[in-house]
């Protein structure tokens, strides 16, 4: 056995979970340690953990990696170390096993990265796209009340009726979509979410700063 498979059998991943201070019910559920969560999210037992909320998953020497910001060979030279495993980790792991999993580490990190970037990005752009539509709803509410002849006649206001449907598909995707819809929304099409949102408040803004201006 290589010195990953020596830890884990001897040490459970539910008894270091808890004894880093994550506490664990009865059921085996735990508030998840990597995203806010306030509702227990993470499944925990002997060999493994799973987080229902983000996604995090693995035994645990990715836990005490993750959790410590370690590498893969140092949290696991650390769970010897906490608990005096009678493992010797040196020449348990040879070089080339070390550099695989320093390499697996620093991809982990990578794709982590991404996923923390994404998340910041789409709880923004929910914001705003919710912002677009009430704005849309509002100045609609204004032209018909204020301008009916205009709303036929208005070129932002017809602009926003154009990119409602894909506001309304960009929030869906944001809220509900599957992780590929997601990622392509992201990778691809980011810029053209500002772009519209921009333009949408734009246009908004002076049809309703118009009508506010006449109102006054």
């Amino acid at each position: 056995m290589n010195v990953f498979q020596e830890v884990k059998a001897q040490i459970g991943a539910d008894t270091v979970i808890r004894d880093y201070g994550i506490k664990i019910g009865r059921n085996g559920m735990a508030c998840c340690p990597f995203h806010p969560d306030k509702n227990p999210s993470m499944k925990v037992d002997v060999k493994h953990y799973h987080c229902f909320g983000c996604g995090e998953h693995g035994d645990i020497v990715n836990f005490v990696a993750q959790y410590c910001g370690l590498s893969q060979y140092e949290a696991a030279k650390k769970i010897i170390s906490d608990y005096n495993l009678p493992i010797d980790a040196e020449h348990t792991a040879n070089a080339d096993e070390r550099g695989a999993i320093e390499k697996k580490q620093q991809v982990r990190v990578h794709v982590q990265t991404i996923k923390d970037r994404f998340k910041k990005w789409a709880y923004g752009k929910v914001r705003e796209l919710k912002e677009c539509e009430d704005i849309i709803y509002k100045t609609g509410k204004d032209l018909r009340e204020n301008a009916p002849g205009e709303i036929l006649l208005s070129g932002d206001y017809a602009y926003m009726l154009q990119k409602e449907p894909i506001i309304a598909y960009w929030l869906d995707v944001l809220c509900i979509g599957t992780e590929e819809e997601q990622k392509a929304l992201f990778s691809i099409d980011r810029e053209e979410v500002s772009r519209i949102a921009a333009n949408i408040r734009r246009a908004g803004n002076e049809i309703l700063g118009k009508y506010r201006k006449c109102a006054g």
